[in-house]
């Protein structure tokens, strides 16, 4: 993790804990999320946020496809993530992602949406931060 930023950057993905308590992971393009992606993305979410449970704003809008098992894991982990708000791109990531979480049914709220501005919804399940963990 940069120290300075908080920013903890990984050849897939690069995560943050902002201020507002939300985590946001902002995914490589056209990035395949394999599982053990998954785990690297939860480890470091636990790392931000001292393993306390906190909502998620992914985007994903111009992500590749996430695999089986990586999908298994993502909601296995549940005890991170208080909510979920995924970001899509297209029509077509839309549909996709709705037919994965009909089918990987996570035990926290899961929300689409087309931009980072119309995840608001997010903020009702965040705790502000008042400093990194250590």
């Amino acid at each position: 993790m940069d120290g300075e930023t908080g920013v903890i950057t990984n050849p897939k993905f690069r995560m943050w804990l902002r201020p507002d308590g939300i985590v946001q992971l902002v995914r490589g393009p056209r990035t395949t999320v394999l599982v053990e992606d998954a785990h690297a993305a939860l480890e470091a979410m636990a790392r931000l946020t001292g393993g306390r449970p906190s909502p998620l704003l992914v985007d994903m809008h111009d992500t590749g496809p996430l695999n089986r098992a990586a999908r298994a894991e993502l909601t296995r982990r549940s005890e991170l993530e208080t909510a979920v708000a995924l970001v899509v791109g297209t029509s077509l990531t839309r549909m996709m992602a709705n037919f994965v979480l009909s089918v990987n049914k996570p035990p926290f709220p899961v929300r689409l949406f087309d931009n980072e501005a119309s995840a608001k919804w997010l903020e009702v399940f965040a705790v502000p931060t008042t400093g990194r963990p250590e």
